[in-house]
C-alpha cells in the first residue's frame, strides 16, 4: 500500500522524476550548465570503475582518450573525478596559467594517513608549510645556483664509471646506487661507498614501501578512505599491518641521517653541505621534508633507458663516440661545462627522455583542483584529480614523427639543438607551483653520466650460445601513481672501449 494519498501520487512522482532528472543533468553537465570533458558513459554508483585501463595504464588513457578524440578526458570512479591531459599545450593553459588553483595534492590515505608521509615534499598538500618549503628548495636548487653540487655529480659519476668497469654485467644495479647514493650525500651530506650502508639500505627499504602503496589499485583504502579506521586485526586488513611496518620504516630512514646531521653540526665536524643541514640551520621544525627524492631516484630509470636505448642502435653509440673523439680526442674525459659542444650527446639525452619517460605521468603531475573550473567549454569540478600524461605527449605523431622510434636527430638541425622541436626536459618536470624543483640537479646528472659512459665504453647486444645477438624486447614496468617506471631487467653486453679509457676514469 502506498504512504502517498492517491490524489498527490501524480504530482510525487512528477516530483521525484523531476528530481531524478535534475542529478542526472547535474552530473552530466556539473553545476555551471556545461559538459564535463569528453569520456566513456559509466554506470550508476561505481561510474568509470570499469573502464579504468589496465596495466600499462598511461597507453590505456591515451587510448581511451583517442577514442573520444580528446586531449581532456574525463572519467567518474565511483564519484571521484579524473581528469586525465594528453597535450602539453592544454597542460600549459591547465597547469601552469592556473596553477593556484591546481596546486593542490589529491588525498592519499595510505600514503599519507597511514604511512606518514604527509611530511614528504613531493606528496604535501597545498598551504603555507608547503610553501616554506618550496622557498627553502627553489634556493637550494634553482637555476642560478645549479652548479654547487656539480663536485658531487662529477664524484658520484666517476664512482658509476668505477664500478661499471669491475662489473658490468651489474650495470642496473650501479645506476640504482648511483642515484640512491648520491640523493643521500645532497640530502645529507653522507659519503656512501656500499648498498650495505646503513643509511643507503635503510632509505631503499623505505622508498621500496612508497612505491608499493603508491600503485594504483594496491591497496582498497586509497578508494575508500573510511577502511583507514578498520582494525588491524580484523579480516582483510592487511593493509594496516603494512602501512605500521613501513611507517616505522619510513621514520627510520628519515631520522636516521638527520639525527646524524644534527649531532655533527653540534660537534662542529660537519664539513659536507647538505639540505638537512640548511633545513637544522634554519628550519629546524621542517627539518624531516627531505630533497625531492622521486626526482634523483627518476634518474636511475632514465640511465637504464640509456643503457636500453644503447644496446638496440649501435649506430647511435656510434655517432655520439664521434662527436666525443672530436671533441677531446681522448685527452680527457666529458665536463658538465662541456655541453654546448656536445649536441648530440644533449639529443640523447633528450631522446631516451621522450622514448621512455622515467615519470609517463610528468612529475609531480598528480594536481587536485581546489574550486570549478570551466576549459573550452568544459566544467572540471572542485575536489577532480588532474593528471598530465606526459606518455601520451611523447607519442604525438604531430609533435614527434615516428614517435615510437629512437631517434635522437629529431632534436637537431643542422648539428645543433632545434628549439622549435618540444623538449622533453621541459616537459617532463611537471607544471605550475608544482614543476620539479631538483629538475637542473637531475638533467646535469644524466648529461654527464651518459656523456662519460659513451666515452669510456662500447656499448652492445649480448651473443647467446650459437654467436647470435640477444634482442632486448625493450618492455618497461609502466603504472599508474608509480614513479619511476623502470624498465625490465634485459641483458647487455658493456666493456672499457680501451686501456686508455681505464685510465682515464681512474684518472678523475
Amino acid at each position: 500500500m502506498s504512504i502517498i494519498p492517491e490524489k498527490y501520487a501524480g504530482p510525487a512522482l512528477a516530483v521525484v522524476a523531476t528530481a531524478i532528472a535534475l542529478v542526472i543533468v547535474r552530473k552530466k553537465w556539473g553545476s555551471r550548465n556545461l559538459p564535463y570533458p569528453p569520456g566513456p558513459k559509466g554506470h550508476p554508483i561505481i561510474g568509470n570503475l570499469f573502464d579504468f585501463p589496465e596495466n600499462p595504464i598511461c597507453e590505456g588513457f591515451a587510448r581511451i582518450a583517442k577514442e573520444y578524440d580528446t586531449d581532456i578526458l574525463h572519467l567518474d570512479v565511483m564519484g571521484s573525478h579524473l581528469v586525465v591531459l594528453s597535450n602539453s599545450d592544454v597542460a600549459t593553459d591547465i597547469l601552469e596559467r592556473r596553477s593556484v588553483i591546481y596546486a593542490d595534492r589529491p588525498r592519499m590515505p595510505m600514503v599519507n594517513e597511514l604511512m606518514g608521509c604527509s611530511w614528504s615534499f613531493s606528496l604535501m598538500p597545498y598551504g603555507n608549510t608547503w610553501r616554506i618549503h618550496r622557498k627553502l628548495f627553489h634556493r637550494f636548487f634553482n637555476v642560478s645556483v645549479a652548479d654547487q653540487f656539480d663536485d658531487k655529480i662529477h664524484k658520484a659519476v666517476n664512482v658509476f664509471l668505477h664500478r661499471l668497469s669491475e662489473s658490468p654485467e651489474r650495470f642496473l644495479k650501479h645506476a640504482h646506487f648511483l642515484t640512491g647514493s648520491l640523493t643521500l650525500s645532497v640530502a645529507y651530506g653522507l659519503n656512501v661507498e656500499s648498498e650495505s650502508d646503513k643509511f643507503y639500505s635503510a632509505s631503499e627499504d623505505a622508498m621500496s614501501a612508497v612505491d608499493i602503496a603508491l600503485v594504483s589499485g594496491a591497496f582498497l583504502v586509497g578508494a575508500l578512505p573510511i577502511l583507514k579506521y578498520v582494525p588491524e586485526w580484523f579480516p582483510g586488513a592487511g593493509f594496516k599491518r603494512f602501512a605500521r611496518i613501513a611507517k616505522d620504516n619510513l621514520d627510520h630512514s628519515a631520522n636516521l641521517p638527520f639525527q646524524h646531521v644534527k649531532e655533527s653540526l653540534q660537534a662542529g665536524a660537519m664539513t659536507a653541505s647538505s639540505f638537512a643541514a640548511t633545513c637544522l640551520e634554519e628550519l629546524p621544525e621542517l627539518s624531516k621534508g627531505g630533497v625531492d627524492e622521486e626526482a634523483i631516484r627518476g634518474t636511475a630509470s632514465a640511465i637504464k633507458s640509456f643503457f636500453l636505448a644503447a644496446t638496440l642502435h649501435p649506430e647511435v653509440v656510434r655517432l655520439a663516440q664521434q662527436e666525443l673523439d672530436q671533441v677531446f680526442g681522448g685527452v680527457r674525459l666529458p665536463d658538465l661545462s662541456d655541453k654546448p659542444q656536445l649536441p648530440y650527446i644533449s639529443a640523447v639525452v633528450k631522446e631516451v627522455l621522450r622514448w621512455r619517460p622515467p615519470t609517463p605521468f610528468a612529475s609531480g603531475s598528480v594536481h587536485r583542483l581546489t574550486e570549478d573550473d570551466t576549459y573550452k567549454g568544459l566544467f572540471i569540478p572542485a575536489g577532480a584529480t588532474i593528471m598530465d600524461n606526459t606518455w601520451a605527449t611523447f607519442r604525438n605523431e604531430s609533435a614527434y614523427p615516428d614517435a615510437h622510434a629512437f631517434k635522437p636527430d629529431r632534436f637537431l638541425k643542422d648539428g645543433q639543438i632545434d628549439p622549435e622541436v618540444k623538449d622533453p626536459e621541459r616537459l617532463l618536470f611537471g607544471w605550475g607551483r608544482r614543476i620539479c624543483p631538483g629538475r637542473h640537479f637531475v638533467l646535469r646528472l644524466l648529461f654527464l653520466t651518459v656523456a662519460r659512459t659513451l666515452a669510456t665504453f662500447d656499448i652492445s647486444k649480448c651473443l647467446d650460445g650459437d654467436g647470435n645477438p640477444i634482442v632486448p624486447d625493450g618492455k618497461t614496468l609502466l603504472e599508474l601513481f608509480r614513479n619511476p617506471s623502470q624498465p625490465l631487467p634485459f641483458k647487455s653486453d658493456i666493456k672499457l672501449r680501451s686501456t686508455h679509457a681505464l685510465s682515464l676514469i681512474e684518472g678523475y
